[in-house]
């Protein structure tokens, strides 16, 4: 007899995006969590339902410090990446506007890693190699520059609310829009994936 554990999951093409709320470990120690750190949650999750859910968000989770979004598309996966992005520099906008707003200890920085791929859709939750893929492009930072081929200076590459892509999204930024530039940050060895890979840093744009 199946269960659900056991029936063949559906697989489908989703912009997968990686969402991590800078520092927030050290901020909930320091702070505590019920004083600054659920608040500071709740009022993301409360961004991404108004900017990302008419963008075709279609899974939420949350990973301890943040959540893994995905995005689809019924006419085009690669559009689903364009407005994934949209929506995290709609994110970003939102969470400035609100940091102006709030004592310093409440504020709210991010940072995001996006890919495209096929991914297995479970109820809640997505699996396949292609989010862990995406989880290594997030963990890239200034620390990670001296490991990577031709580097860009570390001072190009924020510290805080700023966009990584993998080179499909690059390419398909490239190809579908013309509103984000994007700067190569070098070439990386992600771990469980052979050889090296380009990453780009997605800019803001006017």
């Amino acid at each position: 007899m199946q269960t659900p554990e056991t029936l063949p999951s559906e697989v489908a093409t989703e912009a997968i995006v990686v969402l991590d709320i800078v520092e927030s470990t050290a901020t909930n120690n320091l702070f505590g969590w019920y004083a600054v750190g659920r608040g500071v949650f709740r009022d993301l999750r409360a961004f991404i339902a108004e900017v990302c859910e008419p963008r075709g968000l279609c899974c939420i989770k949350s990973t301890g410090d943040g959540y893994l979004l995905t995005f689809s598309d019924s006419k085009s996966a690669e559009m689903a990446a364009v407005n994934a992005v949209e929506a995290i520099f709609l994110l970003f906008a939102l969470t400035a506007k609100r940091n102006q707003e709030v004592s310093e200890e409440r504020a709210l920085s991010l940072r995001a890693a996006i890919h495209l791929g096929e991914v297995d859709v479970i109820s809640n939750d997505r699996e396949g190699p292609h989010i862990s893929y995406a989880f290594r492009l997030e963990g890239i930072s200034r620390n990670s520059l001296p490991q990577a081929l031709n580097p860009i200076d570390p001072e190009r590459l924020p510290l805080r609310n700023y966009l990584l892509c993998s080179e499909e999204v690059a390419g398909i930024l490239q190809r579908r829009s013309t509103k984000w530039p994007q700067i190569l940050v070098g070439l990386f060895k992600l771990r469980g994936f052979p050889g090296w890979r380009e990453v780009f840093l997605v800019e803001p744009g006017q």
